[in-house]
C-alpha cells in the first residue's frame, strides 16, 4: 500500500512538472508573438516616416545610352579611316622600269647585225603611268567607301558596348531588387519560424492535426529558397508602412517610329546597303583598262664606233576581252536586293518584338497597380483588425493574426517582383536605342498604398 501511494505521488509530481514545462514554453511562445505583433504594427503603421519604394523612379537609376567611351572608339576608327584614305591617296600609278643587259652572240658568230647597228650591252630606263590605276580617278568614290567600311564597325561597337551595358544594367536592378526583398522576407520567414515552432509544439501536446504544419513548412521552404538566391546579406526593412509602386506609360508609336529609324540593327543594314551602292559605282570597265603612256631611255654600249642613246615615248595599252565586270555589277545589284529583304524582315521582327516587350510592361504596370490597391486595403485591414485584437477580452487566435500580418508582407514581395520585371523589360528595350535613353519616351506616375479609411 505504501509503494502503490508512493508511485501515486510520483506520478502527480512528474504531471505537474510537465505542466510547468508546458506553461513556460506556451509563455515564451506568447512572448515572442507579442513581440513580432509589436515590431510588425510598429513598421506596417509608421505614422510619420515613408519607406523605400517598392519601384522607384527608374530616372534614380540613370538608365543612359552612351554606356561606353565613344570618343577613344571614335579616336581609333578615324585614325583608322584617315590612314587608309592616306594610303589610297598616295596610289599614283607611276612605276620606273629598268633593265640592263649584254649580248652573248658576238663570240660564237651569230650576229647578223651591222656594225652600226650592233652593239654589246644595253641600258634602258623607263617611267611609265598607268593612270586608270592610280588615285585622281574617283579618288571621291573610293574615300566614301572606306569611310562607309568605318561607319558599320562603329556601329558594330556601340551595338556590342549597349548589349554588355544593358546586362550591366539589369544587375544593378537585381541588386536594388534583392535588397528590398530580402528586408521584406526575413520578416515572413521569422513570421514562418515561429509559427512552425508553435505548430510543432501544439502537434506534440494533441492540440492540433499536422495539415496546417505541413502547409507552414513548405511556405517557409519556399521562402528560404527565395532567400538564398540573394547573394548578399541585407538588413530586414523598418518601415513598410507606406510601400509604393512606379506606373510607367510609354508612347509606342514614337518609340517604334524611332527605333525602326535609328536602332543599330537597321542602320548597319542601311550602311551595308549605301556602301554597296558605292562599290557598285566604283566598279566599272575602265577599271579593268590598262592605259599607261610612258618615257623610255636607252643606252648602247657598241664594240667598234661610238656609243649611243636615244629616248622613246609612247603608250601601252591592255583592253580586256571579257564581260566580267558586268557580270560583277549585277551580282551586286542581286545583293543589293537581298539587303533590302534583309532590312524589311529586320523591322518587321524588331516592331513585334517592341509590341511584345510593350504588352509585357503594360501588363506589369497593371500587376503593379493592383498590388499597390491591395496592400492599400490590407493596411486598412489590419489596422481593423489592431483594434478589435485590443478591445479583446480573453484569449484570440495568435495563430491566425500572424498569418494576416504574413499576407501584407507577401504582397509587398508580389509588388518587389512585378516592378523588378518590368523594369528589366524597359531595360530590354534599351537594347533597341543606341543614342537616346529609353526614359525619353517614358512617363511615371507613382503610386502609393496610403491609409484608407477603417471598415466599417
Amino acid at each position: 500500500m505504501k509503494n502503490r501511494n508512493r508511485w501515486i505521488i510520483v506520478l502527480v509530481i512528474a504531471c505537474l512538472s510537465v505542466s510547468t514545462v508546458y506553461a513556460q514554453k506556451a509563455d515564451s511562445l506568447f512572448r515572442q508573438f507579442e513581440r513580432r505583433f509589436e515590431l510588425l504594427d510598429s513598421i506596417i503603421n509608421h505614422p510619420e516616416r515613408h519607406s523605400a519604394n517598392a519601384g522607384a523612379a527608374l530616372s534614380d537609376n540613370k538608365i543612359v545610352a552612351d554606356h561606353y567611351d565613344r570618343r577613344v572608339v571614335d579616336s581609333v576608327i578615324d585614325n583608322k579611316v584617315d590612314a587608309r584614305i592616306s594610303e589610297m591617296k598616295n596610289v599614283t600609278g607611276l612605276t620606273v622600269n629598268g633593265q640592263v643587259y649584254g649580248r652573248l652572240d658576238e663570240g660564237f658568230g651569230l650576229d647578223e647585225e651591222d656594225a652600226l647597228s650592233r652593239y654589246k650591252g644595253k641600258i634602258q630606263a623607263e617611267i611609265r603611268w598607268n593612270f586608270l590605276k592610280s588615285s585622281i580617278i574617283n579618288r571621291k568614290g573610293k574615300a566614301n567607301e572606306i569611310r562607309l567600311q568605318g561607319d558599320i564597325q562603329r556601329l558594330e561597337y556601340k551595338r556590342e558596348n549597349i548589349g554588355r551595358w544593358v546586362a550591366l544594367q539589369k544587375e544593378l536592378f537585381r541588386n536594388r531588387y534583392d535588397s528590398l526583398l530580402c528586408g521584406v522576407l526575413t520578416h515572413r520567414i521569422e513570421n514562418l519560424t515561429l509559427l512552425s515552432t508553435t505548430q510543432s509544439f501544439l502537434l506534440m501536446q494533441g492540440g492540433i492535426s499536422s495539415d496546417d504544419l505541413l502547409n507552414i513548412l513548405n511556405e517557409k521552404a519556399e521562402a528560404e529558397r527565395l532567400m538564398a538566391t540573394i547573394i548578399r546579406d541585407y538588413p530586414a526593412s523598418s518601415d513598410l508602412s507606406n510601400p509604393s509602386g512606379i506606373i510607367v506609360d510609354i508612347d509606342s508609336t514614337r518609340l517604334i517610329s524611332f527605333i525602326c529609324e535609328y536602332n543599330t540593327g537597321t542602320s548597319t543594314v542601311e550602311l551595308r546597303r549605301r556602301l554597296l551602292d558605292q562599290q557598285i559605282s566604283n566598279t566599272s570597265y575602265w577599271t579593268t583598262l590598262n592605259l599607261s603612256p610612258f618615257i623610255r631611255y636607252s643606252y648602247y654600249m657598241r664594240p667598234k664606233i661610238p656609243n649611243s642613246s636615244n629616248v622613246d615615248a609612247g603608250a601601252s595599252f591592255i583592253i580586256p576581252l571579257t564581260l566580267e565586270t558586268a557580270k560583277k555589277r549585277k551580282a551586286m545589284k542581286a545583293e543589293r536586293a537581298v539587303i533590302d529583304l534583309e532590312r524589311d524582315r529586320l523591322i518587321r521582327e524588331i516592331t513585334e518584338n517592341v509590341r511584345v516587350a510593350l504588352l509585357d510592361i503594360e501588363r506589369m504596370n497593371r500587376s503593379i497597380e493592383g498590388e499597390v490597391k491591395r496592400l492599400s486595403e490590407l493596411k486598412g485591414y489590419l489596422s481593423v483588425r489592431r483594434e478589435a485584437y485590443d478591445n479583446r477580452i480573453g484569449e484570440y487566435n495568435y495563430l491566425l493574426r500572424m498569418k494576416e500580418y504574413n499576407t501584407y508582407l507577401l504582397c509587398c514581395e508580389r509588388l518587389l517582383s512585378f516592378s523588378y520585371q518590368r523594369d528589366c523589360m524597359l531595360a530590354s528595350l534599351q537594347v533597341y536605342l543606341p543614342d537616346v535613353s529609353i526614359l525619353d519616351f517614358c512617363v511615371e506616375t507613382q503610386l502609393k498604398a496610403d491609409r484608407v479609411k477603417p471598415l466599417q
